[in-house]
């Protein structure tokens, strides 16, 4: 597979702008158990726009295809082992700035709606896998275990204070946004 640019905001704006006329296919699912779970309601808006997001990025196998392979979730199988990627510039083309993208697909990630399967950088759109661990929220073993974070935010002049969080050895901006440094 060779390099690829990243695409900007302006082209994500595009695409998204194509598939809502029809490009894809008129209508995704939104599982119900998914819709109505207390992790969902502990996304907030931006964290649910993520969740949308990821769940508009899934590929489905068609009902009657025989010998279908992948993962089955609810009502289907999800097409290459659930496996999506999600990018900065696509969560702000629909509508969240760069750090509420960031934080909210890291909220996303720590609910237990996607596990990360490669961490991305500026230049690479990281890849990540659909989870069900969001259905062990709040009591269970919802939590990514052994995962390098979604992404890291790259740009730390941005006005946020770092305290460094030695028990668990993540860098906490004010509380708001989690960076885990570079190992």
């Amino acid at each position: 597979m060779g390099f690829r640019e990243a695409k900007t905001v302006e082209q994500w704006r595009d695409e998204l702008d194509r598939d809502a006329a029809g490009g894809r296919g008129k209508f995704r699912i939104l599982p119900r158990d998914l819709f109505n779970s207390r992790a969902f309601a502990a996304l907030r808006g931006s964290g649910a726009i993520v969740v949308l997001a990821i769940l508009n990025r899934l590929e489905y196998d068609k009902r009657g295809k025989k010998d279908r392979k992948g993962v089955k979730v609810a009502c289907s199988v999800l097409r290459n082992n659930g496996e999506f990627q999600l990018t900065v510039n696509e969560l702000v083309a629909r509508g969240l700035s760069r750090s509420t993208a960031t934080r909210a697909r890291c909220l996303a990630w720590e609910l237990g709606f996607f596990d990360v399967i490669e961490s991305g950088t500026v230049h690479h759109a990281g890849r990540y896998r659909y989870s069900d661990r969001w259905r062990e929220f709040p009591d269970g073993d919802y939590l990514p275990v052994g995962q390098s974070p979604p992404g890291k935010n790259v740009y730390p002049e941005n006005g946020f204070k770092k305290i460094e969080d030695y028990d668990s050895g993540r860098m906490i901006e004010l509380g708001k946004v989690v960076i885990f440094p570079v190992t």
